[in-house]
């Protein structure tokens, strides 16, 4: 009970020496010149996982049509942007059969040196590999549950460990066979068990041997702080939300770093948590801005300006507990 109240009040005095320093500094508060650009390929997702909102998701699902997305690509390069990714508010990458024809196109620009995406991985082994490899894509974050089949299911509510594991297993090897072209980053998704329990799985261990990444080390750090989508989602009992921590007068770093294209072709400054693409913060349609409107426009300053100027906050960056100080 003590070392948790000590380590709750060292987290509350880190957050508050944290939030102060960025509160007072006025560059913080001054916008990328190019910003971030994510484009969401679609939101199709057919896994359903503990903490996500795709069960809830109201909006119509479907992949980017390839005019839009080619017109986001092209505008982006042409404003000098080189930060590019295919994160989804709520989607599987893998699920989109275009997925890597549009990584070639967007590495037919130089500038983008890098493109990635966070996936499931469920869905690798429908895709010739050599392509895989081939297309440019050279960063994953891989969603994953390594202790077991019935774990598994447990969390991403469906039963494909054995395609999952197979799929991991042959995107090591053949990345490790090829110099390591890919960034590959495991992410250990949080279930109710012992965390030595997880760790001396054998399946947990045989993926370890194969990485450079440090799996226990990265699960000890990872918590089970999770964000429940304004709301939308009730968690497991041992699963906790994340604080909902003070915004007073401090907009979410987002809105100064980054910009999403959804799969319906709206513009967004929320790659997080605005799953059905209909709040405050849709600055508009592709079809009628360019990329650069969007970011250097009157919508989205005017967000800036009243949250900080005026402590104006929009609804729903109000209950977001996955808020970015």
């Amino acid at each position: 009970m003590k070392e948790a109240a000590a380590k709750l009040i060292t987290h509350g005095a880190s957050f508050v020496k944290r939030y102060m320093v960025k509160t007072l500094n006025k560059d913080f508060f001054i916008p990328e010149p190019v910003p971030r650009l994510s484009i969401e390929t679609t939101n199709i997702c057919d896994a359903g996982c503990l903490f996500c909102a795709n069960s809830a998701m109201k909006r119509r699902r479907q992949h980017i049509e390839m005019p839009i997305f080619k017109k986001a690509v092209d505008e982006f390069a042409a404003m000098g942007g080189h930060l590019i990714d295919f994160n989804t508010v709520i989607g599987e990458p893998l699920l989109d059969p275009s997925i890597l024809e549009r990584a070639r196109y967007v590495r037919s620009f130089r500038q983008f040196e890098s493109l990635g995406f966070i996936t499931t991985l469920q869905w690798l082994h429908k895709f010739d590999i050599d392509s895989f490899f081939e297309s440019g894509i050279n960063r994953l974050k891989v969603s994953a549950v390594l202790s077991g089949r019935e774990r598994y299911k447990e969390f991403f509510g469906v039963d494909r460990y054995d395609i999952f594991l197979k799929n991991l297993l042959t995107l090591i090897k053949e990345n490790n066979n090829r110099k390591k072209i890919i960034d590959i980053y495991i992410d250990i998704k949080p279930t109710n068990e012992h965390i030595s329990d997880i760790i001396n799985h054998h399946d947990f261990k045989m993926v370890n041997s194969l990485l450079e990444q440090d799996l226990p080390a990265s699960l000890k750090i990872s918590g089970c702080y999770v964000d429940d989508w304004l709301g939308t989602v009730r968690l497991p009992s041992y699963l906790k939300r994340r604080p909902l921590y003070p915004r007073l007068f401090h907009p979410c770093a987002l809105f100064y770093s980054g910009l999403i294209i959804y799969s319906n072709g709206k513009a967004g400054v929320c790659a997080c948590r605005d799953f059905e693409a209909d709040s405050e913060l849709i600055l508009g349609d592709l079809t009628n801005f360019t990329i650069e409107e969007l970011w250097k426009g009157q919508t989205l300053a005017s967000l800036r300006s009243n949250w900080r100027r005026r402590n104006i906050i929009p609804d729903i960056c109000k209950i977001c507990r996955h808020y970015v100080y």
